[in-house]
């Protein structure tokens, strides 16, 4: 990010792997409370929630990867943490399965 290419390198896979606590907490609570079965139109409100929670993972991710290339020198070191960044959004593919999944067991 700003100054440091290190903290650039990392800052996406660290907010990959908080969005992913995040979710699954956020799972096991919903069918801990029921909300798989409190229905907002055909779609749970559960599903919803999780929906809306990685599509914002997604849109902060988007935002760490853009300031890192924006705000970074231009070293080898902050080319390889754009990549980095950017294998970090493409990890954010594993939380699709919010859409079709069972949501509880």
């Amino acid at each position: 990010m700003s100054g440091n290419p290190l903290f650039g390198l990392f800052a996406a896979w660290i907010g990959w792997a908080g969005g992913f606590l995040i979710l699954y907490a956020l799972q096991a609570t919903g069918c801990r409370a029921g909300w798989d079965s409190h229905m907002i139109g055909a779609v749970s409100t559960l599903r919803l929630l999780l929906v809306a929670t990685a599509l914002t993972i997604v849109f902060v991710l988007l935002g760490l990867s853009w300031k890192a290339r924006r705000n970074g020198p231009a070293s080898p070191l902050a080319r390889i943490g754009a990549l980095a960044n950017g294998a970090a959004i493409l990890a954010t593919l594993c939380f699709a399965g919010v859409l079709w999944l069972g949501m509880c067991a």
